[in-house]
This record gives structure tokens, sequence and C-alpha cells, in this order.
């Protein structure tokens, strides 16, 4: 027997791309996807459930639509590339269409937002829409434009809408075929269940007005509220909006001149920060100061293998129950399997509690949302046990908010219809609908560059005769599957031996003679029950000296 290295700890640095193996500590891993770092240890990512399949349309853009000032339920807003609107609430799927008219496919961004209990849906290409609360149509937002001095319409539209305050803001607009790029538009205050009564900024008895922000030159993409104030985001800049009252009624002030944001929908707010995805990082800023969270980390991996000419859709979404911020994207990297479809196919996931970078397999997914959702499947009419997942969790309030995501089928990738998906642990989560075999796939975790110097003072050839891994499962049958190899430079490929497979139920070590100078080893799971990896010894020896 040789040198016994105890590894604990697994879950405490994530994955880390962008420096070299042989300069990380043992713990962190060079490749991850669906699973996550948390409390030490490395876990299954949240799985899709499905919701509703077979949509009947490309869904493009969803919205959950919150719970009106009465706390009465929401339903969930689904919008499709040709401008098609439905609701989805209790298992069933409602045109909200109305008067209005279908388009041709577009992929131009949704924005989506509410005040005073109205929801309003904008697209570049279309006028904004709105709809009360519970309402049974979307309708034009016959405000937003004004009249020449002929009383002709000016017809307007805008880039991006959203509410801050009691305001409704329209950012990088186009008024009568003149673009405004860097205005930002604001209605009169909006009353309770009523959508604003004007935008004319000459209506002096009115709040409404804009400002242009001179300095910025490439046009507002999106905006954010961040506690009481609104953050203007361009390709390259990032403002501050802040209702002053009085005469200007709001205040402008420049952030930063070297970042912005990369599309619509691709900021998160969570605890007093923005979480930013922007054309070449991924930052975090308070309105005061700013840090990239993925640089030296893994930023060469997501802005390498983002496709650049499909940035429109990107999407960013905050899974709270998690403290998880996904940026989701179009990828060609080396882990993608979803490779055939034109929505987003992988997640960079960070964990803000643990400060961890992960990555998740995305199946073919346009947009996300949180909303209120009833389950509705049971062990009785779930096909199998399996596509339950783990546990059934009955809802005895009815509804819980959720994360979920809209995706388009891809046959070449195995996706058969479009779907609302319900994200939610496999095991321990709240959603009791069907686990989706088609969007899921396996987790996978990778270690190249092992030198063990941090851990002892062998320095040479090693040979590795014993792993004792640490793992953690409620289900008696899971089973992982390592391998091991080695290389004598840096820099060259690893060599794997052939696989092998431990049951955490019955087995305790794996024979191994994994041997050279940089030592490697990979875990995969083959089915999507929740698991906990916490760490592993080492039984190694070594025959030479460098």
């Amino acid at each position: 027997m040789g040198q016994l290295l105890p590894v604990r700890d697994v879950g405490d640095i994530g994955v880390v791309t962008d420096i070299r193996p042989a300069s990380l500590p043992i713990n962190a891993f060079t490749k991850a996807k669906n699973v996550r770092f948390d409390e030490g240890k490395v876990g299954r990512s949240p799985v899709f459930r499905k919701i509703k399949e077979s949509l009947g349309f490309n869904p493009r853009f969803s919205y959950g639509v919150p719970a009106n000032s009465s706390g009465n339920f929401a339903s969930i807003i689904l919008m499709s590339d040709t401008y098609e609107f439905k609701a989805y609430a209790n298992s069933a799927l409602v045109s909200k269409q109305g008067s209005l008219s279908a388009t041709s496919a577009s992929v131009h961004p949704f924005t989506g937002t509410s005040l005073a209990d109205i929801t309003y849906i904008n697209r570049i290409d279309q006028p904004p829409v709105f709809m009360s609360n519970g309402g049974s149509n979307f309708a034009v937002l016959s405000q937003f434009g004004s009249t020449d001095s002929n009383g002709n319409a000016v017809i307007w539209r805008t880039e991006s809408i959203r509410a801050y305050g009691d305001f409704l803001l329209a950012l990088n607009t186009t008024e009568g075929g003149v673009n405004f790029p860097s205005r930002v538009r604001f209605s009169t205050p909006a009353l309770a269940n009523n959508v604003p009564s004007t935008w004319n900024e000459a209506d002096t008895t009115a709040s409404a007005g804009f400002n242009d922000l001179v300095q910025m030159k490439t046009g507002i993409v999106d905006g954010m509220t961040l506690g009481t104030k609104f953050i203007v985001y361009s390709k390259d800049q990032v403002w501050l909006m802040e209702f002053v009252g009085g005469t200007f009624i709001h205040n402008f002030r420049k952030l930063f001149s070297d970042c912005g944001v990369i599309n619509q929908n691709c900021i998160a707010e969570v605890e007093g920060a923005h979480y930013v995805f922007d054309h070449d990082d991924i930052y975090i800023h308070d309105s005061n100061t700013r840090q990239s969270i993925c640089d030296e980390r893994v930023s060469n991996y997501i802005f390498g293998g983002l496709n650049t000419a499909k940035t429109n859709r990107c999407f960013v979404h905050h899974n709270p129950e998690l403290d998880e911020v996904m940026f989701c994207y179009v990828s060609g990297d080396d882990m993608a399997e979803y490779t055939n479809g034109d929505r987003c196919n992988r997640a960079a996931v960070f964990n803000y509690k643990s400060q961890t970078w992960s990555f998740m397999d995305l199946p073919n997914v346009s947009s996300s949302t949180h909303g209120t959702i009833s389950s509705s499947a049971t062990y009785e009419n779930s096909n199998t046990y399996e596509n339950i997942g783990g546990s059934y969790y009955s809802q005895e309030a009815g509804y819980d908010v959720h994360s979920l995501f809209v995706g388009e089928d891809s046959s070449l990738d195995g996706i058969t219809s479009d779907k609302l998906y319900g994200l939610d642990l496999s095991d321990s989560g709240s959603l009791s609908f069907d686990l989706d075999t088609e969007a899921n796939k396996s987790p996978y975790l990778e270690r190249e560059g092992i030198d063990l110097d941090e851990m002892s003072p062998l320095s040479g050839y090693k040979v590795i005769t014993k792993i004792f891994p640490q793992v953690d499962t409620s289900n008696p049958d899971k089973q992982f599957v390592f391998t091991f190899g080695s290389s004598d430079l840096l820099g060259n490929t690893t060599a794997y031996q052939g696989s092998i497979t431990f049951d955490g139920a019955t087995d305790y070590k794996i024979d191994t003679r994994a041997s050279g100078r940089y030592l490697s080893y990979k875990m995969a799971v083959s089915d999507n029950k929740d698991f906990s990896f916490l760490g592993f010894d080492l039984d190694v020896l070594t025959t030479g000296r460098r």
C-alpha cells in the first residue's frame, strides 16, 4: 500500500477552464456539466419536467404574469416567432390573440413587464400590447404614439418596454420612422388596473417625457430596476436613471463606459445587484462597483463556444431556490449534446452562494420565466416511477412559483415537440410532473492534470492503485462510471483507460493502475436521480523523481 491521500470538499471550487490544470487545486474541475456545486459537494443539476408538450407552435418567449393585487392566480403567457399569444393555466393552453394579427416569423427578442395589474409585451417590429390580469385577450397599446401637426398618427416602436416605479418605459424608440437609439421615453404614472393615460411630453398636466442620452453611441439594448433605481444598458455603456420629481422628473448619469449587455433579457437582479451577460464578459455590479465573475475562471470557454451569429437568442434566468443564475446561449463547445437546434443549448451556471461555476445542457430553449404551476401528475397517471424522477411531493397550497422554460422541437436531437418545461430538483423538488427523458442529459465531471504537489512531497511518476469514492445517494441502485488516465507532459492529451462502474450501495473502492506524472479522472452518472459526491481517498505510489 502506498500513501493514502484524502481529497474533500470537491464542490468548493467548481469548474475552472481558463487556468492550466496543473496550477489548480485538486478539488477543482476542468470540465463539468449537468451538475451543481454546493456546500462542498457535487450533486445533480435540476432536471426538466414536462409541464405541457405539443404546444402547437414554436415558442419564442414566455412571461409569468404576477398574481394581481388581490392575490389571484396568474397564467403563463407564451409567444411565438410568428406573434401568436397563448396562456397556460391549469393544464390548458388558451389563445390570447384577440384582434392581433399573426406575422411572418421573426427572431426579434420580446420583452415583457407588469405594472398596476397590467401585463405588457413588446417586440421592436410591432406596437406594444397589453392585457389586464385575468383578461381575455391582448390589445394594442394605442396610447403609445403621437399625432403630427395635421392630426395624423405618428407610429412609435421600441426595443424594450419596462416598468419603473409607477412609470412605463420605452427604451430605444423609433418615432415616425426616425430612430432615437439613446432615447428613454417614460409615460405618465399608471393608475391601478389602468394603462398610462399618455406618453405626450407636451401635456403639462402629466409627467410623461423623454431623455436622450447623447453620449451613448451604440443604442440602448435593455434595462432593469435595481432597488429604487433603474439601470439602462447599451452594448458598451451603463447608465443610471433615478426618479427625482419636480421639473426634471428623472435624473440620468453614466455609470460605466466599457461594458454593456449582449441582448434583451440578459440581466438578473439578485440581492441588490445586477448579474449581466455582456459580449465578452459576465459581470456583477451594484450601481457603484463592478467586477467580472468569469474572468480567469470560465470566460474563455463560454465566449470561445458562443455562437456570435445567434447572440439574439441569449437570455439570463435567476433560480432563487438554488441560489443560481443561468446564462443561456447557443454554443458549439465540445460538451454540447444538443447541436442541431436554433435556440439555446448551453447554460453557464453561477452559484452565488458557493461562488462556483458549472455548465448545463439545454434542450433547444428560447426563454425562461417564473410562474405559478399546479402539479397534476401523480403515481397513478404517470407512465413510470422513473418518469416521476424520485419522490412525489403534493402541493397542499395548490400552486407554487417555479422556474419555467420553453423549448422548440429538434428532431435530430430527439426532441419531438415544442414544450413548456419546469426546472426542478429530481428527488427533492416540488414539481410532480413527469421528468422529460428527451430534455435531460447525464451528469459529467472531469479533472485533468493532477500533480498532487500541494498535497504531499510526491513529485515524480505516480501510480494510483486504489480510489475510495465518498458518494451519498438515497437511490440504492445508483451507479457511477469512473475513467482514469494520465499524461507525462503538460499539454499532452490524456490517455484514458477503460471505464469502471462503481455501485454506491455495494462498493467502497475502485482498483486501478493509472500512472503518470499528471493524473486525470472522469465521472459520469447514467440516470437523472439526485446524488452527492463528497470526495475520495487516493492510494498513491511513486516510482521516480523529476
